[in-house]
């Protein structure tokens, strides 16, 4: 009998996929031999390196983009090319949305069933890897200063509101920014550079977006005045406007992103996850992860 292994964060969400882990099970007995393992207190890198990964058809991930980002880095850093499916847990989900994969377990369990796999670009950014996006700036730390609780209670809507709460008193992003081989010198209020179409919940961000193009595009929005900004927001998320002059929209496999002074000091985001300080370089990395696709 084929053998997967499930990792599951338990906090992800609404934090209620505990309470289904005996459901799941249930599922997925039938047709393979199933090993747990907690995502919460374990060094997911430590114990991927350690298993005899051979052993196992299939890798599932329960958790949000953050919990996918952990086991995909670990999958890449120990050189485990077995194939990864994502179980949507999380808040926002943006990857497994974009690639369309249900939270019932039936469905889900007939896409492991039917084992199609498509071979995913990843994000190289300094010495850490991201699967979906990159954010920088006004974005980069509603999610971490979001309460839990109202994040369990209210999912997506609590970003929302506390965005809506740090708008105002947003400082610029002075950043020298380089996309191949073009060069950008500019303040940022936001930027986002995508594997897929969706960030942050909202879909569709680009028509013509693939995981597996060996292409990331970057969207950034000016700094600028409080109307301008605002404006600038509707027309990238709600209307999906990338040509207006207060937006940047341009696709490339290289990115550096370094700020113009000394005394700037701030983080990225990467997968809803606190990422590396600038400078950052970002590559790709063609063909880097194998995933269960429907």
């Amino acid at each position: 009998m084929k053998k997967i292994m499930l990792i599951y964060n338990p906090l992800a969400g609404d934090g209620s996929f505990p309470q289904r882990l005996n459901e799941f099970v249930e599922f997925f007995q039938q047709d393979f031999t199933v090993s747990l393992l907690n995502f919460i207190n374990i060094d997911v890198d430590n114990r991927l390196g350690n298993l005899n990964i051979n052993d196992y058809s299939y890798i599932l991930v329960a958790g949000g983009d953050g919990t996918v980002n952990s086991v995909a880095t670990a999958m890449v850093e120990n050189n485990i090319s077995t194939p990864l499916g994502i179980l949507p847990t999380g808040t926002s989900n943006d990857l497994a949305a974009y690639l369309g994969l249900p939270t019932d377990f039936y469905q889900y369990l007939q896409i492991v069933r039917r084992g199609k796999i498509k071979w995913a670009d990843l994000g190289q950014i300094n010495s850490s890897y991201f699967i979906n996006v990159c954010a920088g700036g006004f974005l980069t730390n509603v999610p971490h200063q979001t309460d839990t609780f109202l994040k369990n209670r209210l999912g997506k809507i609590a970003y929302y509101l506390k965005g809506l709460q740090e708008f105002p008193s947003f400082k610029a992003l002075p950043l020298n920014i380089t996309v191949d081989n073009e060069t950008i010198n500019t303040e940022l209020f936001m930027f986002l550079i995508l594997n897929s179409n969706r960030a942050g919940g909202f879909e569709e961000l680009i028509t013509d977006s693939a995981i597996d193009d060996n292409l990331f595009e970057f969207i950034a929005i000016k700094y600028g005045s409080f109307y301008e900004m605002f404006n600038s927001l509707i027309d990238v998320f709600i209307n999906k406007n990338l040509t207006k002059d207060n937006v940047l929209f341009h696709r490339g496999s290289y990115f550096k992103l370094e700020p113009q002074t000394n005394k700037f000091q701030d983080s990225t985001d990467i997968d809803g996850e606190k990422g590396p300080e600038y400078p950052v370089e970002i590559e790709v990395i063609a063909n880097a992860l194998p995933l269960l696709v429907r």
